[in-house]
């Protein structure tokens, strides 16, 4: 983001003063350049004598925190306090000081980084907590309070090495927790990836190092490549007369660490490393840009996403499409105009720009929303600690996109369910929800939903909020509203509802709660932090506490003590006589020897894979899933569905046969799809013994000149 500005290369506090003078008359009038130049100054008095850990002046850090402001275009009074931040926090000078020499304006945003700055490194716990949450509100009052403040951690990144590697941790870990999802939450994407490379580099220096030097060795095949898609899609952009910028994208180190983590995948299995942004200046530009796009490269199916028509939720928008270029290597491709890339790199801080020369209502309108979002989270969380959860579930995971009746789409977390559809479409309707409707057929109120269903919503006349929904809705706005309405329930009946909640959980998982009297209970009371069995009962009721998390804290709780009926923990499979009807799946094509799970019902076993994303449903069911023990056996067969790349050229396929057929196995099924004049795709179901075997395939596959890659069906 800001390494063309070469901040932190511990120059002279006078080159740098120098470069930032230089940097803010790029947008800035001659007299604010001037208030800039009056506040290094007078920040250079106040911190004489004082030196960072590093031995540097400490004028370096408030001079870098300015340059930072002023490559995000922030005006001038938000680049002064960010020169001012620690004046009055350490170096005894009065607020009314700092208003007389620079106005109530900068005074403001001083007073406002002096606040958090004094409750910072001072607080733990639940007072983290607090402090977060003022620092998220203070986003309401004056945004660019947050910028500063964000501003001044990525720089204290940028120079941590000089703490001791405890704090080093310590501060790397808090950021990827709490400013990295608050600056996504505000829509600086810019400065997020900024923070959580910083952070990932520090917690993990071996691993940063070693994608470092991954990216670094494919950097002349990159360059090549770029090079002769840039020249191809200019070459019929220019054709069509549509006046558009092509930039080429590299993914931020983190974000291609998440993703290698996430899926199991190596380096070399990631072909999204390397993309390109398409920028155009209308809307209905970026649809045309998609089809010009489309018709010179081949699009790879189910990768195209529309976050125009569905904005995410933090307001990002433009097309993405995956294709297939040059040499069968698939490329990313983001769409989006002007407008919208302003707001994807600088999200809530692109406010700053309007007393510049840009101005754009729908980039302004965003952050208004987005600010309101903060604020509607704050308001709905009954205390800091609930705020700061909200801030991190709302974050994690991707998002699906689902029709109300009338056409409407809502955009909701990945997991979430019909209850919180509900509650995203109104309070009161997720309060009276009764039954649900997908698609026009009756589903459970735990449904996960998926990306294109349509939800009707079924009232009842009466309030039916349950305490049972908090096991399985995952939205912070449901939670919240749930919890807000159990909390006026009545003692009595808020413990009948636990019990009957409880003992139903508990019985799923093979425990039966009148086995145990108190006195054998005294346990689990003390891990859960209560006194006695009705104060549990009424906690489940209330919304309190959640009847599967206190489920899992039972067995634990009742260590020592005789269980009626024990949960089945694993399974060993050979062949499928020893248990009745075993299922393998085509959701995840279980082979032997992957890790996979038994799911068990009244119709028998089915086996999926452990990263089938169909397990989510069993997985917090104790007693409906088992781990997988192998057991040899040489007489089963498995399908597994590979797709490769091969060259478009005569005796591909019949290449692809003989080293299938060579190594002891046979196709099955084949589906075929031309990309281009030079490569095709091929999706063949192969049967195989284990995963030993269908290793020995795809080396054996790898090593023909015909085939490009080959990859196992995607989970």
């Amino acid at each position: 983001m800001f390494e063309s500005l070469s901040l932190f290369k511990k120059p002279p506090t006078s080159q740098l003063s120098g470069e930032l003078d230089q940097l803010s008359k790029i947008y800035l009038n001659p007299l604010a350049s001037q208030k800039i130049k009056k506040a290094i100054d007078f920040a250079d008095k106040a911190h004489d004598g004082q030196f960072r850990k590093s031995g540097e002046p400490f004028l370096i850090h408030p001079i870098n925190v300015g340059m930072i402001l002023a490559s995000l275009k922030m005006d001038a009074d938000t680049i002064i306090a960010g020169l001012l931040h620690d004046v009055v926090e350490d170096c005894e000078i009065s607020l009314a000081t700092v208003k007389k020499e620079f106005g109530k304006n900068v005074a403001k945003l001083v007073d406002g980084m002096t606040k958090l700055l004094q409750l910072d490194d001072k607080l733990k716990d639940q007072s983290q907590a607090e402090y977060f949450q003022k620092m998220a509100l203070a986003t309401a009052a004056d945004v660019r309070v947050v910028i500063i403040k964000l501003a001044d951690r990525l720089h204290n990144l940028k120079t941590i090495e000089h703490l001791p590697r405890d704090k080093q941790i310590k501060k790397a870990k808090e950021t990827l927790e709490l400013y990295a999802p608050l600056a996504h939450q505000i829509g600086m994407h810019k400065m997020a990836t900024e923070l959580e490379d910083c952070s990932f580099k520090t917690i993990h220096p071996i691993r940063h190092r070693l994608i470092t030097d991954a990216l670094k060795k494919s950097d002349l095949n990159r360059k090549t490549l770029i090079s002769k898609v840039k020249k191809s899609l200019k070459s019929k952009f220019k054709k069509t007369g549509l006046d558009v910028k092509i930039r080429g994208r590299e993914k931020r180190i983190y974000s291609i660490y998440q993703k290698m983590k996430t899926k199991h995948i190596s380096f070399s299995d990631i072909y999204d490393v390397f993309a390109f942004r398409v920028i155009v200046e209308k809307a209905e530009d970026c649809y045309r840009s998609l089809g010009i796009i489309h018709n010179i490269f081949s699009p790879i199916s189910g990768k195209f996403k529309d976050y125009i028509a569905v904005p995410k939720m933090n307001g990002y928008q433009a097309l993405h499409t995956v294709v297939m270029t040059f040499d069968g290597v698939p490329m990313e491709v983001q769409i989006q105009t002007s407008a919208m890339e302003t707001f994807a790199n600088y999200g809530i801080a692109s406010h700053g720009l309007y007393k510049t020369k840009v101005s754009d209502d729908l980039v302004q309108a965003k952050s208004r929303q987005l600010v309101q979002r903060l604020t509607d989270m704050s308001e709905r969380s009954s205390s800091s600690s609930e705020f700061l959860e909200s801030i991190k579930t709302d974050l994690k995971g991707k998002e699906v996109y689902v029709f109300s009746p009338n056409g409407r789409i809502f955009s909701l977390k990945q997991g979430s369910t019909t209850i919180d559809f509900a509650y995203a479409v109104h309070s009161s309707l997720g309060n009276y929800c009764l039954s649900c409707e997908i698609d026009k057929k009756i589903a459970p109120l735990s449904t996960v939903l998926k990306s294109g269903q349509t939800v009707e919503i079924i009232k009842s006349k009466k309030k039916t909020v349950n305490p049972d929904w908090l096991n399985f809705v995952v939205s912070s706005k449901a939670i919240t509203a749930i919890k807000k309405e159990l909390k006026n329930i009545k003692v009595s009946d808020a413990r009948i509802l636990g019990k009957d909640l409880l003992e139903d959980t508990l019985h799923d998982a093979g425990i039966e709660l009148k086995e145990y009297p108190n006195e054998q209970l005294k346990g689990v009371f003390k891990l859960l932090g209560v006194r006695s069995l009705n104060q549990l009962l009424v906690d489940i009721g209330s919304g309190r506490k959640r009847s599967n998390i206190v489920t899992e804290s039972f067995a634990e709780g009742l260590r020592g003590f005789k269980r009626r009926k024990e949960v089945v923990s694993e399974l060993k499979i050979d062949s499928s006589e020893k248990y009745g009807a075993i299922k393998f799946p085509e959701c995840c094509y279980p082979v032997h020897g992957d890790p996979c799970f038994a799911v068990h019902n009244e119709l028998g076993i089915t086996i999926h894979r452990s990263e089938c994303s169909n397990l989510k449903n069993f997985m917090n069911k104790p007693g409906r899933c088992s781990n997988i023990i192998w057991e040899d056996n040489d007489k089963s067969e498995f399908l597994a569905p590979l797709t490769m790349v091969l060259k478009n050229e005569p005796g591909a396929l019949a290449d692809v046969s003989r080293i299938i057929s060579e190594n002891e196995s046979n196709i099955q099924s084949v589906i075929t799809k031309i990309l281009d004049e030079n490569f095709m795709e091929l999706t063949a179901k192969i049967l195989v013994k284990d995963t030993k075997h269908l290793d020995v395939i795809n080396r054996k596959l790898m090593k023909s000149k015909t085939v490009s890659s080959v990859t196992r069906q995607a989970l």
